[in-house]
């Protein structure tokens, strides 16, 4: 009798391509809907970070009836004659002497207790500048606490001040390694380097210009070169920050109030996203403007910006900048937080930078 054996039928070659390609369209369907679901997801969380940091500076304000100035700084350099341009000695926070009653710190620091980072701002050093306090060797306590830690205060990890878009922490890409850091200019480095500490987010200070864009150091005008610079034509080299309707909310060793705001804190930013500069569109082609600074500590460069250019325009480490495509996160004095458009007017962007200017904003 013969045996009836079935014929086991496999996919042919044409039949598996099929199937190949009809899963790649799938894929290729649904993988930007999920990526687009994940950045929303990102940029929701970064509108919450951003609230609750001006819900912190207005807590800040609730116990102290003013804002957290954006740096504290107590030593000057530059030229101080008339018409000269005297600036805050970018040495401060980062001179290894802690003999010398420096200070440097940012509006980052002051407002660790209204984070939840109470225990964090109880180990800082109040007598050691920002530098002193980034380096785990100069811990002398009893308890030796930063040792055992691992970590000085100012390298602590905030997970507050990470965008969800951009990073988690300071090093965990290197598209960011290129950023300058507290030790870049120190006349000594750190011991372990920076391993953390890194922010994503800086206080308004204004809408003109506050920076020497190549040395980084921060103008501070005496009372006689305000007075000069006052009765000069105004130039994009002099248009000064601390000028009549440019100067903000949060600036070197302000004490703003609420209610000396008054161009409504609705039209007012506080703070926004700071630029970054992760992936350019010529990779390796970056000019000194866009090396970002970092470090949440860091009172100046890393933790400010004013509106005298437009966002996300990935110009110039000065400004505002984010990792959300076409739009940048603000919180406003009002204590919410929004978006704007990289497009919005540049009127209205540097109006909504300083907080006596007398003009309406409009819609934004």
């Amino acid at each position: 009798m013969k045996t009836v054996q079935k014929r086991i039928r496999g996919f042919t070659l044409i039949e598996l391509l099929v199937v190949i390609a009809i899963v790649a369209v799938l894929v290729a369907i649904l993988l930007p809907a999920v990526q687009k679901a994940r950045e929303s997801a990102r940029r929701t969380q970064c509108l919450n970070n951003v609230k609750q940091l001006v819900l912190a500076l207005h807590n800040y304000h609730d116990a102290h009836m003013v804002l957290p100035p954006a740096a504290i700084y107590t030593t000057y350099a530059g030229d101080i004659t008339p018409t000269g341009m005297r600036v805050r000695d970018p040495r401060e926070p980062m001179l290894p002497n802690q003999l010398l009653g420096l200070h440097g710190t940012s509006w980052m620091f002051q407002i660790l207790p209204y984070i939840e980072q109470a225990n964090l701002y109880g180990l800082w050093r109040p007598d050691y500048n920002v530098f002193g306090n980034s380096e785990v060797l100069l811990d002398n306590g009893v308890n030796l606490i930063w040792r055992q830690l691992g970590y000085a205060p100012a390298q602590a990890e905030i997970p507050q001040y990470y965008c969800p878009s951009r990073r988690a922490k300071i090093n965990n890409s290197s598209e960011y390694s290129h950023n300058r850091y507290l030790d870049t200019d120190a006349p000594t480095k750190l011991s372990t380097g920076i391993r953390g500490g890194g922010n994503d987010y800086a206080a308004c200070a204004g809408s003109g210009v506050l920076f020497n864009r190549q040395l980084r150091t921060m103008v501070d005008l005496t009372a006689e070169q305000l007075v000069y610079y006052q009765s000069q034509i105004r130039t994009p080299a002099n248009n000064f920050n601390q000028l009549s309707n440019n100067v903000g909310a949060l600036t070197v060793n302000s004490a703003v109030r609420l209610t000396d705001i008054k161009d409504g804190t609705s039209q007012t930013i506080l703070l926004g996203e700071a630029e970054r500069f992760g992936s350019l569109p010529i990779p390796n082609a970056r000019t000194v403007d866009q090396i970002a600074s970092d470090g949440w500590a860091w009172g100046g460069p890393s933790t400010m910006f004013t509106t005298l250019e437009g966002p996300n325009k990935k110009l110039f480490w000065g400004s505002a900048g984010s990792s959300h495509g076409e739009i940048c996160i603000v919180g406003l004095a009002d204590g919410s937080s929004r978006t704007v458009s990289k497009d919005i007017s540049l009127q209205i962007w540097q109006n909504l930078g300083n907080t006596n200017s007398g003009i309406p904003v409009g819609n934004f």
